[in-house]
């Protein structure tokens, strides 16, 4: 493992371990998710290439998080999402350390701030009548190309449509994405499936992350995790525990191309 890669998990480290206890404190439920999770049942911590942190939150928690959190934290610590900055072109929270710096040279025209960050990934509720819940996943994703075009215009390969879209006003597509969540939202949290912003989009049953409590260890502590933590990790990489094929086996800096870091 390179020493900069090291510290960059350290930082994010650093950044959870903040998320938990100001979780623990207020009693906010939150789950390990994705690459996260991946690691914590296959190596008890970070996957040995992964510069990531990401995490899953019930969307109602998560905004009651967004209004706690900046107030409890240190000053080196920042909560942010579209609705706190302007030009933030993701439908997901993160939490950054704000003395250091993670920007892909690509985007360093957008005016966010860019310390090295974990991902809070929310939890939404959708319908559980198939035709519905397909219209549900197809206005959330439209809403969030809408709102990402404000990034993705700066990609090499970006096509026509994302070029038309990022011309639209940032005001409309922020309020785009407001209504596809809120359409969500108006399922309470009842709901048999959930909806999660993250690799593409996945919609699960609840009852696969909300039910019996379970633990993993991560970097030496315990973390909670989906009730059914295989089934979620199947869902989202097949044969986890196999090796991975090669071109997952990477980093960030080699999917969004140079990265400028700060640590």
């Amino acid at each position: 493992m390179s020493d900069i890669l090291k510290r960059i998990q350290n930082t994010e480290y650093n950044i959870l371990k903040e998320l938990d206890r100001i979780c623990k404190k207020y009693d906010i439920e939150y789950f390990l998710g994705q690459g996260t999770l991946l690691g914590a049942a296959k190596y008890k911590g970070f996957i040995p290439w992964d510069d990531d942190i990401d995490v899953l939150i019930r969307y109602d928690e998560l905004e009651r998080l967004t209004e706690i959190f900046q107030r409890e934290t240190d000053k080196n610590y920042i909560i942010t999402n579209y609705h706190i900055e302007r030009h933030n072109a993701l439908s997901w929270t993160k939490i950054r350390d704000k003395n250091t710096l993670s920007r892909p040279k690509r985007y360093a025209k957008l005016p966010i701030n860019w310390g090295v960050c974990i991902d809070l990934f929310p939890i939404y509720p959708i319908s559980n009548l198939r035709p519905l819940r397909m219209a549900e996943i197809f206005i959330y994703k439209a809403a969030n190309k809408l709102l990402m075009s404000g990034m993705t215009r700066y990609d090499e390969n970006c096509d026509l449509l994302t070029r038309a879209a990022a011309r639209l006003p940032l005001s409309f597509r922020r309020f785009c994405m407001d209504i596809a969540f809120g359409i969500l939202k108006l399922h309470g949290n009842g709901s048999e499936y959930v909806l999660l912003p993250c690799r593409g989009t996945k919609v699960v049953r609840r009852d696969i992350i909300f039910g019996e409590k379970k633990y993993l260890y991560f970097e030496g502590e315990k973390y909670a995790v989906p009730t059914d933590y295989h089934t979620y990790l199947t869902i989202n990489f097949g044969d986890y525990m196999g090796d991975p094929p090669e071109n997952e086996a990477r980093g960030h800096d080699d999917r969004l191309g140079e990265i400028e870091w700060k640590l």
